[in-house]
This record gives C-alpha cells, structure tokens and sequence, in this order.
C-alpha cells in the first residue's frame, strides 16, 4: 500500500505540501524527499515524532541513533523503520522537526491511500503550494546574545548606593583600614560586625 501525506505548517495555511510514499519505504526516503522538496539543508538533524490523542509528543524516529556505544537502545531509526510500521489506524498524524534549535515542525497528517501511475518513482511529491518556510532563521546583524535591558541604557557607572547601609559609599581612605595578619580589611564604624549589623535589622 502506498500513503499519502499532508505536510503543513502547525498554525497556518500559508503552506502546503502533499507527498506519496510506500508502505514498505522508510522514514529515511521520506524525510530526504522532504528535504529534496523544500531545498533544506540535507546534514542537519531532522526528526519524526508520533502524537498522542492530546498532541503531545510520544515516539521518536531520529535521523541517527544517540544512544550511548554499548549501550542498549530501543530509539527508532529513519533507515530502519517503515512507515507502515508506524502509520496505523490509531495513529494517523506525526510532527517532522526541521528546526531543533527553534522547534520549528510540520505536522505530517495521512491523507489516504495514494494510487501510484506507472511513471512514479516512490516517494513522489504529489503537490507543493504556498511559500516554503526557510529551514533556519538567523540575524545576522546581531550576532551576540540579547539581554532584557538594553546595553544603551547602562551609563557605565557602578551603583554603589547599597553600601550607605554600611557606613559608606564605597569609598574609604587608609584611617578606614585594619592590619590583621598582614591582610588589609575595610572597618564600618556603625556595626562591630555583620553579625552585629543583623541583629540591629
């Protein structure tokens, strides 16, 4: 039996993509079909995930084996799992994440059996409307990590205003140090110690 399958974005209509595969071919021949189709790049991981009846994630079918060496791993594999071994009547609709680092994914819904011509080469891209997503998204102009406050707004100077609660602003002349044990040390002349600063709050 050949499958066919609907392949769109999660939260809109603005693409649509409509392959054909096998039942007998793997996740690897249709996830390289997808690549093909798209002109994604083809070395960047890429994964299938089965759902449950609530949309979460349960199963997944990675491009490679992760598992640890001499380790025993029941992960499933693109080149080793076919797609009827997976595609059943109680689960019809998977996510392809092409994107890890933004979880950008495709839902990838059975659409029905797919009645191949004799001039098909299976997998077979059936239809592809709409405009491609790119694969990876990346600003160029801003290449170092975004904060919360803009670095604009910092003027340079250290606030040292949370010293006052110790006597001082911070700076302090030599009549402010002690000696002990060849150590310099700064004295507050209000608190004997923190000790006695947290008994006086």
């Amino acid at each position: 039996m050949d499958y066919r399958f609907e392949i769109s974005l999660p939260n809109s209509s603005d693409f649509r993509c409509e392959i054909a595969v096998g039942g007998e071919q793997t996740f690897q021949q249709f996830h390289d079909k997808i690549v093909e189709t798209l002109n994604y790049d083809s070395s960047q991981m890429a994964s299938f995930f089965t759902l449950d009846r609530m949309g979460n994630r349960v199963k997944e079918i990675a491009l490679m084996d992760m598992a640890v060496e001499d380790e025993e791993s029941e992960n499933l594999v693109m080149d080793n799992t076919k797609i009827s071994d997976i595609i059943k009547p109680g689960c019809l609709e998977l996510e392809y994440v092409y994107d890890f680092f933004s979880n950008k994914y495709y839902k990838v819904e059975y659409a029905g059996e797919y009645i191949r011509d004799s001039s098909d080469v299976m997998p077979v891209c059936v239809a592809c409307e709409g405009d491609i997503p790119e694969q990876f998204s990346y600003n160029e102009e801003n290449e170092n990590w975004d904060f919360d406050k803009p670095a604009e707004e910092y003027d340079g100077d250290y606030d040292d205003s949370f010293m006052e609660e110790f006597g001082g602003s911070g700076d302090y002349d030599d009549d402010d140090r002690q000696d002990r044990d060849g150590d310099e040390y700064y004295r507050d002349e209000r608190y004997e110690s923190l000790d006695d600063y947290i008994d006086r709050l």
